[in-house]
């Protein structure tokens, strides 16, 4: 009976073997199930001391199977190397560019949709035409009215600015003229339509034979210092009854007569440049008249002599053609400079007397 049963253990073990041996070199796809041992157990010792494997893929031979314990002892032996910040990831070899990532001259795909920058293409808003006018040099100044005379000359006026806003503009805002013009009241001579300017652009003071006395000085210091008109046109006229008066020498009663004794120099200075008489008299005493209106201008206005001293105002003289509509441009006074610089002396010796004698 022992002997039996010691035949049955060895039977057993040796077909173990033989199935271990087999699966190792030749897998099969479907092992067949090892034989239900007897009664008999195999010993426990042998199977305890069969050690642990990793789930191999079936085929692998023994070598295999250690090629990859230390394969893997290698890798778990050196960690991987953390990245360094801000470092550029390493490119891989081979590996062409990611369709995922856009090229660096590509532009991106919500450039194409994004709104623009509505302060990119705004261009700046246009300034104020009180700045403009105070910004304006006389010689700016100059080529608007020449171009304005050119346009009622030709019957192709424009008349600016004359609109309802306009005027509601410079009522709210004040009034901002780029220009100051002295002239006669001869009604021929409607100042803005010469220029072809609108509400608002020219500061004008009218009197009979565009004569100045003090009244018509301060006028103009207002428009040249307060509201900063830094042109200054002193303007006669064709057919002028005032200076035909005093060509005529003939006696005028009242105010007209102390007016016209404005424009007597004027004349005599004619008569001893051209020896004439009349009609030609009477068109060479208007430029001479224009001149003498400077004259007592700046004589009567030390505040203007500064300010042409400076370069702040420009003055100029000019005749209008009441026929035709055309302004002659007589530019600056010929002595201009001289005068400036007599009546600036003058008026400072003259405070400096009043000084002297106030101790």
């Amino acid at each position: 009976m022992a002997l039996k049963t010691a035949w049955n253990v060895i039977s057993v073990v040796g077909l173990a073997l033989t199935v271990h041996a087999a699966s190792a070199s030749t897998p099969t796809p479907n092992p067949a199930p090892a034989p239900k041992p007897s009664a008999v157990n195999p010993p426990a010792a042998k199977t305890a001391a069969k050690p642990a494997t990793r789930n191999e893929p079936k085929g692998a031979t023994k070598s295999d199977a250690k090629a990859n314990v230390k394969a893997d002892a290698n890798t778990d032996a050196k960690p991987e190397p953390k990245p360094e910040p801000n470092a550029a990831p390493k490119p891989t070899p081979d590996a062409g560019p990611n369709p995922d990532t856009p090229a660096a001259d590509a532009p991106d795909e919500h450039d194409a949709h994004a709104q623009p920058d509505p302060k990119a293409d705004t261009q700046p808003a246009p300034d104020s035409h009180a700045n403009v006018v105070k910004s304006m040099d006389p010689e700016a100044a100059l080529k608007l009215l020449q171009e304005g005379n050119e346009r009622w000359v030709s019957g192709k006026f424009e008349n600016p600015n004359t609109g309802t806003e306009r005027r509601q503009e410079q009522a709210n805002a004040g009034q901002t003229p780029f220009v100051t013009v002295l002239t006669c009241a001869d009604s021929r001579l409607p100042v803005e339509r010469v220029f072809d300017r609108g509400v608002g652009e020219v500061f004008v003071i009218r009197v009979a034979g565009n004569v100045v006395g003090p009244h018509e000085a301060g006028t103009i210091e207002y428009g040249a210092g307060h509201l900063n008109a830094r042109l200054l046109v002193v303007m006669g006229h064709t057919k002028c009854g005032a200076v035909a008066a005093a060509c005529s020498g003939a006696k005028l009663e009242g105010n007209v007569g102390a007016l016209v004794e404005n424009i007597r120099p004027a004349v005599d200075r004619a008569k001893t440049s051209t020896g004439a008489d009349g009609a030609t008299l009477t068109s060479a005493a208007i430029k001479e008249n224009v001149w003498q209106s400077v004259f007592d201008l700046l004589r009567t206005s030390p505040e203007l002599c500064k300010m042409v001293k400076s370069g702040h105002v420009k003055v100029v003289g000019a005749v209008c053609d009441v026929s035709s509509g055309k302004v002659e441009w007589m530019g600056e006074h010929p002595w201009q400079d001289a005068l400036v610089q007599a009546f600036i002396g003058r008026d400072t010796a003259t405070a400096n007397a009043q000084s002297q004698d106030s101790h």
